[in-house]
């Protein structure tokens, strides 16, 4: 005879994914063991390092309501506007930011289930606030919205993102999760080609399970990882994200059957401050992200523009504006404005980065170490190539010059100069684990490895060049709850043994 038994689900890695699958799990009736590899000052993973941001379907201002009434100073209005975000207006987007490479059915998956997980989270106690940096302004005592990016965690610049950790890891405990900390998974234990445990520490120790979940983000921290799959030149790449996604969980999975997916030699790398640190726990903010590109210019050692610095919204372009610098000399560059824009820049993109500012083009130039001839030269051709008139639009762009500016273009005339010096800061790679819209890990064959699942960072399929802005908090917290609930589910209708 059989019976049915509370099944054991190991989760590996104490992130956004990992909470999410670990609550999961354990609201599906399981005993859940959740494996972080750092200590308890470790926890959060790459999310306790972010914005907060999250990118989800909306149908209205109900919906939006429904999930926060608070509002960033400012932002507070007799009514709000907002524009349905639909899932196909999502998926679209996603897929285009892929060049059509991302898997439609992880696509779906993601937009489908994203404002359901939104509420899930807030009920967990993650708070969330209207933000105003993101394109919603008042105007006549309306708050307008543009479709997508509203919502943030409470908080401050790139301490939001623990602010979603801090009320899941309370909730994680108050439910019974199981907590081993300072306990890093090195295998996937298999018996007769379905999953048995997990090998952890050295390796001779086993935690017995019924499932293992990985979710333990990708391969950023590891320096031969990043040599071997991004490119020498990324060996030594100031690092924004957690110090501990080595790629072990990865590894793991693939050593227990699971098969690559997604592409390995791309990753999400922002524009950071090189005089701020990598953050070493999770309460520690990361080098800021110099997000006021598309505000002025960007000019690399020699003194020359050398990418597009307003293809569409920021939040849409800030990822893959890293990987512009680590092709310059150097793999450095300098973002100029002038009295235009300064002041928002430092109030809203900046963080503490210390700005150098300069009177005269000749003495920004040699303040910032690039040839005063080329600077003169570059800044004068952007200027000419300006449409006339005395505003900063969308829908303002360059003529003549390559690379464009295709948005928000103004001349830079308007002195003192200010300039950030900007290095690529790494957040997390893009190539993964293989796994379907439930969280299961696939195989070569296309089929479920048995036992084993994957969430978060630590997949593959869903980006690749680049991501729209909160889509990857989205889909940590949506496969991480999925693949978490899979696990439990399918674990206890396996018939066991008497």
């Amino acid at each position: 005879m059989t019976h049915t038994r509370t099944p054991t689900i190991v989760v590996a890695g104490a992130g956004l994914t990992g909470l999410s699958a670990a609550i999961s799990a354990r609201e599906a009736g399981a005993r859940v063991v959740l494996l972080e590899k750092g200590g308890r000052e470790d926890v959060g993973g790459n999310a306790a390092f972010s914005g907060g941001l999250f990118l989800f379907c909306y149908d209205g201002p109900d919906d939006l309501t429904s999930i926060t009434e608070d509002f960033e100073p400012g932002m507070r209005a007799g009514r709000i506007e907002a524009p349905p975000y639909t899932r196909h207006a999502y998926a679209a987007e996603l897929s285009a930011m892929s060049g059509g490479r991302a898997e439609p059915r992880l696509v779906g998956a993601l937009a489908e289930r994203s404002l359901d997980t939104v509420r899930w989270l807030a009920a967990k106690g993650v708070r969330f606030t209207f933000n105003r940096t993101l394109g919603a302004e008042v105007r006549d005592g309306v708050l307008h919205i543009p479709p997508g990016q509203v919502l943030t965690c409470v908080g401050a610049g790139m301490s939001r993102g623990f602010e979603v950790i801090r009320p899941l890891l309370a909730h994680a405990e108050r439910i019974g999760v199981e907590i081993h900390w300072s306990t890093p998974l090195a295998r996937v234990r298999r018996d007769d080609g379905r999953v048995t445990g997990a090998a952890v520490g050295d390796g001779s120790r086993t935690v017995p399970a019924d499932a293992v979940v990985i979710a333990t983000g990708g391969f950023q921290a590891s320096h031969e990882l990043r040599r071997e799959h991004l490119g020498p030149e990324w060996e030594s790449v100031r690092l924004r994200g957690t110090r501990l996604s080595t790629g072990d969980g990865i590894q793991a999975a693939l050593g227990a059957g699971a098969q690559k997916a997604g592409t390995w030699s791309s990753c999400h790398s922002a524009a950071v401050d090189p005089t701020m640190p990598a953050p070493e726990h999770s309460a520690d903010s990361p080098p800021f992200p110099l997000h006021g590109f598309w505000l002025g210019v960007l000019v690399n050692r020699d003194g020359e523009r050398f990418v597009d610095e307003g293809p569409g919204p920021w939040v849409r372009n800030y990822s893959k504006m890293g990987r512009a610098i680590m092709r310059q000399p150097g793999c450095e560059a300098f973002e100029i404005f002038d009295q235009r824009t300064a002041a928002r820049v430092a109030d809203e993109f900046a963080g503490a980065a210390v700005p150098i500012v300069a009177d005269t083009v000749v003495e920004l130039a040699e303040r910032i170490g690039v040839p005063e001839d080329r600077l003169r030269h570059t800044l004068e051709t952007f200027n000419s190539a300006c449409a006339p008139g005395d505003t900063t639009g969308e829908d303002r762009g360059t003529s003549g010059i390559a690379p464009p500016k295709s948005r928000w273009a103004a001349p830079l005339d308007r002195p003192p100069y200010v300039a950030y010096h900007a290095v690529a800061g790494l957040t997390f790679t893009f190539g993964g684990i293989r796994i379907d819209p439930e969280g299961r890990a696939l195989g070569a064959d296309g089929a479920p490895v048995p036992g084993l699942y994957a969430a978060g960072e630590a997949i593959g399929g869903l980006f690749y060049g680049d991501y729209p802005g909160g889509a990857a908090l989205m889909r940590a917290a949506v496969f991480g709850r999925a693949a978490g609930h899979t696990a439990a589910t399918e674990a206890t209708s396996a018939p066991h043994p008497a």
